[in-house]
């Protein structure tokens, strides 16, 4: 199967799931908020929304995620780089809710007002750069991985990091030491330093 017959595949899937109603959405469950190509004329360039996992510094905030696509998928991995910026618009808030206010693909969606985070503290990603270490999207990845299952280990990974190959050597050490208090004390600051208030929508 070539790279764009499967990667159609998966974003019918995930419209699928997004137009199911009645039922919770695997998706959003799993702390993706949207997952879609940045075009449809453009199949290698997709962008992703994660949510911060419950009872963690991340709750209640968000993350944009860039994914770029080889052309080989799903033989090779893509690779997932968190959005960062230093430039956060203050304004953004109500751009966001204006923008999206009459789109039908959020049709029985809940809206809810979290946290736009841009930047990710944590030891296995890079703060300035939001590059990742993470096994299964390097040399663990198999055809059998697909975008939506990587962001929900992704999503798994700001839950349990692994200190022993940090990109963040500050926030490594504080776990090496198991000082969790200043570790979490440290992701709270920065997640309330770089982010600003968005209203989005969760689909159920």
């Amino acid at each position: 199967m070539s790279a764009e017959k499967r990667l159609l595949q998966e974003y019918r899937s995930i419209l699928k799931e997004q137009r199911q109603k009645g039922s919770a959405s695997t998706l959003s469950s799993n702390g993706i908020l949207d997952l879609k190509p940045v075009s449809e004329d453009n199949f290698y360039k997709w962008t992703a929304k994660l949510k911060g996992p419950t009872d963690t510094g991340y709750q209640d905030a968000f993350w944009e995620l860039q994914i770029d696509i080889p052309s080989n998928y799903p033989t090779q991995p893509p690779k997932f780089t968190f959005i960062v910026s230093d430039d956060i618009p203050r304004n953004r808030r109500q751009r966001q809710t204006n923008q999206i206010q009459d789109d039908d693909e959020f049709e029985g969606a809940e809206k809810e007002v979290l946290r736009h985070c841009y930047r990710m503290p944590h030891p296995n990603i890079a703060f300035n750069t939001g590059e990742i270490c993470l096994d299964i999207l390097q040399a663990k990845w198999t055809p059998a991985w697909t975008l939506s299952s990587a962001l929900t280990a992704i999503v798994l990974l700001l839950n349990d990091p692994e200190p022993l190959s940090p990109l963040d050597i500050d926030m490594a050490n504080l776990m090496k030491i198991n000082d969790l208090k200043a570790y979490n004390s440290l992701i709270e600051y920065y997640v309330g330093r770089y982010s600003i208030e968005e209203e989005v929508y969760i689909l159920n």
